[in-house]
């Protein structure tokens, strides 16, 4: 199972590139405190505060493609449902706008309808419009 989001935003594919590939990318519409690995095969590690928790996700590199491509596979959450898939940004441009396809994918069939993954689609409504914001206006929503 998988997590789509086709979006069309307004900034150049170098933008959100760098939006999906480096620390200060991630910062701005994701995680506000976030270690990102910017080569492939490097690791990253993200951290939030859910209210006074803080759970941290941890990432390795595995795509980078400048302008085009990012994937990263998710190597550890304390949302078992998350071990293993991989969050995938593809990008293309047409007439001054970005094609922009966002993936979360690869859930094992097994959480479909459950808590776990229904949490996950509700969490990435919110941060692929963080996402649209930081690429256009330069502020997203992170936490």
């Amino acid at each position: 199972m998988d997590i789509t989001h086709n979006l069309s935003i307004n900034a150049s594919p170098k933008t959100i590139y760098n939006a999906v590939a480096t620390a200060k990318g991630i910062n701005g519409w994701w995680s506000k405190d976030c270690q990102v690995g910017e080569k492939e095969g490097e690791h990253s590690l993200l951290k939030f505060d859910k209210q006074g928790t803080i759970v941290e996700m941890g990432f390795r590199t595995k795509e980078l493609v400048p302008g085009k491509r990012v994937e990263w596979e998710c190597t550890e959450n304390a949302n078992p449902a998350w071990i293993g898939t991989k969050i995938i940004t593809e990008i293309s441009e047409n007439n001054g706008t970005c094609k922009v396809t966002f993936s979360h994918a690869g859930f094992d069939d097994k959480w479909k309808g459950k808590d776990p993954f229904e949490m996950t689609k509700q969490g990435w409504e919110h941060f692929v419009s963080s996402l649209v914001s930081f690429c256009e206006k330069g502020t997203g929503q992170p936490w």
